[in-house]
């Protein structure tokens, strides 16, 4: 795929990097020399020029872009005015940062429906974490039901029928195990060397190891009751 990232401050120089080594081809924009040369060996591309500027910014290939992402969520004038040049110019997928409320609203406004805000989101899953003792990474797919990565239990290590005791008497369903997960932090680029166990070789028999790591589905307080076995 084809992206286009419009700021390299912290966010967006991590997403150009983590989308770049994921084999994407992906434009790196920044006004700041410095920024662009910095990131041009670990981003495909890198371009300075001042994307307040329609006459650069329509020198871009934004209409072979899949995605337009503006990452700028320090400068709110900045921001909204360079998505305004991008829907000026019929961008159709824009993806812009936002960092209030009233950001947010401001982007509504100008028609952009696809929207992230990092630092809140960041937060929400930390809190959870923090809450949830234990857990290693998290998605919240409600207030009340989780995706939580979590080491095995210690009651459970070695037990042969330690998947059908979760699922049936925690009320957790285990989607996936993560076999070596212990050995790289949650979400490092070393975790994609980690063996994913899932389907079939989940069966009944199957004997978790003190080194894996359960990914469960289920009700917040039967996770974490899982997680006090």
């Amino acid at each position: 795929m084809n992206f286009i990232i419009l700021g390299l401050g912290n966010y967006g120089a991590s997403l150009a990097k983590k989308l770049s080594a994921m084999g994407h081809e992906v434009i790196g924009v920044d006004k700041d020399m410095a920024k662009v040369e910095f990131f041009k060996d670990r981003v495909s591309n890198t371009i300075c020029l001042d994307a307040t500027d329609i006459h650069a910014i329509r020198a871009l290939p934004l209409a072979d872009a899949d995605w337009v992402v503006v990452a700028i969520g320090n400068d709110f004038g900045t921001s909204v005015m360079i998505t305004a040049l991008l829907k000026k110019l019929n961008v159709k997928n824009i993806v812009s940062r936002e960092t209030s409320s009233v950001h947010f609203n401001v982007m509504e406004a100008l028609g952009i429906h696809e929207t992230v805000n990092p630092e809140f989101d960041s937060a929400q899953v930390f809190a959870e974490m923090l809450v949830m003792q234990g857990v290693k990474g998290i998605y919240p797919l409600s207030r009340e039901i989780k995706i939580a990565e979590i080491p095995v239990p210690d009651s459970l290590v070695g037990k042969p029928e330690s998947i059908f005791k979760i699922n049936h008497d925690y009320k957790v369903e285990v989607i996936a195990v993560k076999r070596n997960a212990a050995n790289f932090p949650s979400g490092s680029s070393n975790g994609d060397a980690c063996e994913v166990l899932m389907g079939r070789g989940l069966s009944e028999t199957f004997k978790p190891e003190a080194t894996d790591r359960l990914i469960v589905l289920g009700n917040r307080d039967d996770i974490l009751d899982l997680l006090k076995s």
